[in-house]
């Protein structure tokens, strides 16, 4: 049972990246842009619901060099969390900085040769409260110095890992309503009813749906496997849009 959502915090927008060059960003397992300060949201701590391969793709025209550190955690001591970036460690540190003793080099147009790196936590924390990890990718000079991003240019990027035993979010931006992924169906449980319109990352609607008060089932098997965004309006107007990845 695939229990991951992937939540981007951002407005509702036609274009990924607005007036920002990156040197690098980060790319799923099927080349879909993980956008900066994506928070990744898994309910399981198995193999493979709770593992999200990542690739960090270089957009300039010369090698870069990148490390990650832990930025912050909460919920959590740092052990069992899985994290490979050319090196698998398998407890993190806040301030440390990855891999230890080297750095990841990146030719131009290519991701890292490594075909592994991931993050992965199997911390069940207290069965209650979330476990929530920042993690920061930066780029370096040879000498594994930190080159400091530009005005025209960004060198760091934010991706957050969260996780909760229990599923949805409740209460989006004043609607009262919970939804989640599993198995190709968007399941949707609110109090109130909505109209839901999915978009694709360029604008087009690529489905439309009725949410009625209690739970509702949304089959999504034909839109799998991409960035996706979740706009519901309720029936006096009231309209909260979520970036999502369907998987």
């Amino acid at each position: 049972m695939k229990n991951i959502k992937i939540i981007i915090i951002l407005i509702f927008t036609q274009t990924m990246f607005s007036q920002v060059d990156y040197a690098f960003v980060l790319e799923d397992s099927n080349t879909n842009v993980i956008a900066n300060q994506t928070t990744l949201e898994f309910t399981s701590i198995e193999y493979p619901e709770a593992s999200f391969n990542f690739f960090a793709r270089n957009l300039t025209n010369e090698p870069i060099n990148l490390k990650a550190e832990v930025i912050s955690i909460s919920g959590s001591d740092g052990t069992l969390m899985e994290f490979c970036f050319g090196e698998c460690y398998y407890s993190v540190d806040i301030g440390l900085t990855y891999p230890l003793s080297s750095y990841v080099t990146i030719q131009p147009g290519e991701t890292q040769i490594s075909s592994g790196d991931h993050f992965f936590n199997q911390n069940p924390g207290d069965g209650e409260n979330p476990i929530e990890y920042s993690f920061r990718f930066f780029m370096v000079d040879e000498n594994g110095d930190e080159v400091a991003s530009i005005a025209e240019l960004e060198t760091e990027y934010y991706i957050n890992y969260y996780y909760s035993p229990s599923l949805g979010l409740d209460n989006l931006d004043g609607l009262k309503l919970v939804y989640f992924l599993i198995n190709n169906r968007l399941f949707v449980s609110s109090e109130s009813n909505l109209s839901l319109k999915i978009y694709d990352l360029t604008g087009r609607v690529i489905s439309k749906n009725s949410i009625t008060i209690g739970n509702n089932s949304i089959d999504i098997k034909n839109i799998s496997k991409m960035p996706v965004i979740l706009s519901f309006e309720s029936d006096e107007g009231q309209l909260t849009s979520k970036k999502i990845f369907i998987p």
